[in-house]
């Protein structure tokens, strides 16, 4: 086996790596993810209690008076 050949083997293998790996990553990407489903009333309720009494709690330690 010359020089030629085996550089010439080289590249074919490197393609057929190149040209597998870009197909994987195709396909990891192309699929779509589940749709999530719609939050209930109780908990968009639930979140926003949370989110007033997380605000509450940060005005009252405010560093600066009124």
């Amino acid at each position: 086996m010359n020089l030629m050949t085996r550089i010439d083997f080289g590249m074919r293998r490197l393609g057929i790596a190149v040209v597998l790996l870009v197909g994987m990553i195709l396909m990891g990407c192309s699929s779509t993810p589940e749709p999530q489903p719609e939050p209930s009333k109780k908990e968009i309720q639930q979140d926003s209690d949370r989110f007033f009494e997380k605000m509450k709690k940060e005005e009252s330690e405010s560093p600066y008076p009124e």
